[in-house]
């Protein structure tokens, strides 16, 4: 949120069927919300519209169908003076590039913690590149809210071919909700100060979660919140969610409290409400560096088909809470024992739970490490090259040490290896 404010100019466009309107694939320039309205009458078969820098009031597209090759974008002319939007709601809409913007949500007396001031319902074929979402922290509340991020930073639902990649998400209650949804890619984007989750995902598919920089939480622990860098769920769904990767992240703690990592509850079957049929499914955890403290590093629920490789699960201490409980501060890997056709190799981690001889489990190379005493085996010191007393927001503390244990071998995440 920036200090001037936004302007309450709402721009909603309804657009007549896609027939009605001749198709405009000409580079318009935009000076004022005015001009954006006119302009976007005119681009119901695409075009590229460059908006001058200001504040736009409210983005609402409504049956919006731009042609396969050739998307209506709504870029910033000049990315150092970006055009704001104090709120948006995509609905019906096919094929929309939004780059180089920023979507700067104000809190008001009487917001939601829920409040979704950016959305996108029903549509298809939505990227959102090199844009920021703003927050706000909420005023006037109870203590466990005041002062703290609020509101949803951006909402999908019912979406299919959905991009978001390198932007900026900061100071919200959660980050980017979606549901419903499938061809879901989460791409090169920096989420920091949330106060409970970075990423929710439930009822998805298809969903490639990669090179993501999720840290620093600005976490309210006097409220109920469990804060999830990436979280998946199945209550309240009616279908499992499936072929999704996560890999090459950096989830960081660093200056920040504790928070759960990767966690992915099946609620519906650890209850026993569903059973096989609500297995997640096709599920790879690669290549990512967990700097955190809290055991929930890598924890997978119920799930038929799951790689788990060469990912780095290590202890910030900088991050625990105030109970004396060393193994709860410390991430680690959990497997629901009933899932199905499981591969855990190469991860550098305190331990692996759920292990017990299931005859499809594999579990091979994997390293396990603590940061207690130096006389027993896989101690931080003798492994990495600063990891006690380094930065947290430094992943090269965690270098391995040269002529150490772990120098060479492989093991754990690709950014934790030694040129």
């Amino acid at each position: 949120m920036r200090k001037s404010g936004l302007l309450a100019l709402c721009l909603v466009l309804w657009f007549a069927p896609l027939g009605s309107v001749a198709a405009d694939s000409q580079t318009s320039r935009v000076r004022s919300p005015g001009e954006l309205a006119q302009t976007l009458s005119n681009a119901m078969q695409g075009g590229v519209l460059l908006l001058a820098g200001g504040d736009y009031g409210k983005l609402s597209l409504r049956d919006v169908r731009a042609s396969d090759g050739s998307p209506l974008v709504l870029r910033s002319a000049d990315p150092a003076n970006p055009a704001r939007f104090s709120g948006m709601t995509l609905r019906d809409v096919h094929n929309v590039l939004l780059e180089n913007l920023v979507f700067d949500y104000t809190f008001r007396e009487g917001d939601a913690l829920s409040l979704r001031p950016f959305e996108i319902i029903r549509s298809s074929g939505v990227t959102i590149r090199n844009t920021v979402f703003d927050g706000d922290l909420a005023r006037n509340r109870i203590q466990a809210d005041d002062g703290f991020p609020t509101a949803f930073g951006l909402s999908v639902r019912q979406v299919s071919a959905f991009t978001l990649e390198n932007t900026e998400i900061r100071t919200f209650y959660r980050g980017i909700v979606v549901s419903e949804s499938g061809d879901i890619t989460v791409r090169g984007n920096d989420l920091h100060d949330i106060r409970m989750d970075g990423m929710n995902f439930a009822q998805v598919e298809q969903v490639l979660i990669e090179n993501n920089h999720i840290h620093d939480f600005a976490r309210s622990l006097t409220s109920k919140d469990h804060a999830d860098m990436i979280q998946f769920w199945t209550a309240s769904t009616t279908a499992p969610s499936q072929h999704i990767v996560i890999r090459d992240n950096i989830l960081n703690s660093g200056h920040g409290w504790y928070t759960q990592s990767i966690f992915m509850r099946n609620e519906l079957v650890d209850t026993g409400r569903a059973g096989a049929e609500m297995f997640y499914r096709d599920v790879t955890i690669a290549n990512n560096v967990i700097l955190n403290a809290h055991a929930h590093g890598i924890t997978i629920g119920e799930t038929d088909g799951l790689t788990i490789t060469n990912n780095s699960l290590l202890r910030n201490a900088r991050s625990e809470g105030a109970k004396d409980h060393r193994s709860l501060w410390t991430p680690r890997i959990s497997v629901a024992a009933s899932s199905r056709n499981v591969t855990v190799a190469r991860n550098v981690m305190s331990r692996i739970v759920g292990f017990e001889n299931q005859g499809d489990w594999s579990l091979m190379r994997n390293l396990e490490i603590q940061d207690h005493s130096r006389m027993k085996p896989g101690f931080y010191g003798m492994l990495f090259v600063n990891p006690l007393t380094g930065d947290p927001g430094d992943l090269s503390t965690f270098l391995p040490k040269k002529g150490g244990a772990l120098d060479g071998t492989g093991l754990g995440a690709d950014r934790l290896q030694r040129p």
